[in-house]
């Protein structure tokens, strides 16, 4: 019998003031009970209990470490149930590394309500323009374009990879909308930098596809200084529906080219809500995913 079960069956044999009682509540027999205390006293080389067969009570011994035992046992059974009910049900601290466009746009709106929702969970976030992000160092979530490949980490879907080529009625008013793909190389484009790399736009034209290099007035590692700069006129853009749906919807920007699928070289992925796998996913985790699909709907 390990240490802790031997303290356990002590302080419940003072308690219930017998031994085959003590020994049933930890599923023991009686005779391994009597077996577990004899050996413990052992161990401790000191009497603990005075038994006979009508009576048990602690030695002055027993009764000291009784008491220094009671309390301590209490806070670790205490500590063991807390860490069962962070599985069980959302509560604690939920760490959270997101792409910082996708979580201002998206995420940040959300907590409101999933903390209302949910107000024993806190929420560190932390945003990022890294692309190759995964849960590691206390990170309990990670919000970014694409499925890593590690077995090791779960992908749930938020938001699909369709990319918009658009600009703003006041652009589109001084230069002609390109009718084929070929045309935006002689407009001027705004394109997401990737170090030092060209900008480069892919087109999946009925025709084939077309991989076009792409000049402007601005490049940058940043999809909202993109966004803004296309609402502001500077260009047309390439960013993902889910960042300039809601522009499309109220006539800020106008799609170009919408029948024809396109992404910048190298981002194509949708925004998938990765964390690593694990049996059973702690409550936290798992709610604060359904929240964010909940809040995005399908697609």
């Amino acid at each position: 019998m390990d240490r802790l079960t031997a303290l356990r069956l002590f302080l419940c044999a003072v308690e219930r003031r017998g031994i085959s009682g003590a020994g049933r509540a930890l599923g023991l027999s009686s005779t391994a009970a009597s077996k577990g205390l004899q050996d413990l006293e052992a161990e401790l080389g000191v009497r603990l209990l005075n038994r006979t067969t009508r009576h048990l009570a602690p030695t002055e011994a027993g009764e000291a470490l009784y008491r220094r035992l009671a309390p301590l046992l209490g806070e670790l059974d205490g500590a063991l149930r807390e860490t069962r009910e962070l599985q069980d049900r959302p509560r604690g601290m939920l760490r959270v590394l997101a792409r910082r466009s996708f979580a201002l746009l998206h995420v940040v709106p959300s907590l409101r309500g999933f903390r209302e929702a949910f107000p024993e969970v806190s929420l560190d976030l932390a945003l990022t323009e890294l692309p190759d992000i995964a849960p590691a160092n206390g990170v309990d979530l990670v919000i970014r374009h694409g499925l890593p490949a590690e077995k090791s980490l779960v992908g749930h879907p938020l938001a699909s990879a369709r990319r918009i080529l658009c600009a703003s009625p006041a652009y589109l008013a001084r230069r002609p909308p390109p009718r084929r793909p070929q045309d935006v190389l002689a407009h001027d484009c705004l394109g997401y930098r990737r170090e030092a790399e060209p900008v480069v736009w892919i087109f999946d034209a009925p025709q084939g596809r077309q991989v076009l290099e792409v000049v402007g007035p601005l490049r940058s590692n940043s999809g909202e200084a993109l966004r803004q700069a296309a609402l502001d006129g500077l260009g047309l853009v390439l960013l993902p529906e889910w960042m300039v749906g809601a522009d499309l919807a109220a006539g800020r920007l106008v799609a170009c080219l919408p029948e024809i699928a396109a992404h910048p070289a190298g981002f194509d992925a949708p925004i998938y809500a990765i964390h690593a796998r694990a049996e059973p996913v702690p409550a936290k985790v798992t709610a604060f995913v359904a929240h964010l699909r909940a809040r995005l709907g399908p697609g």
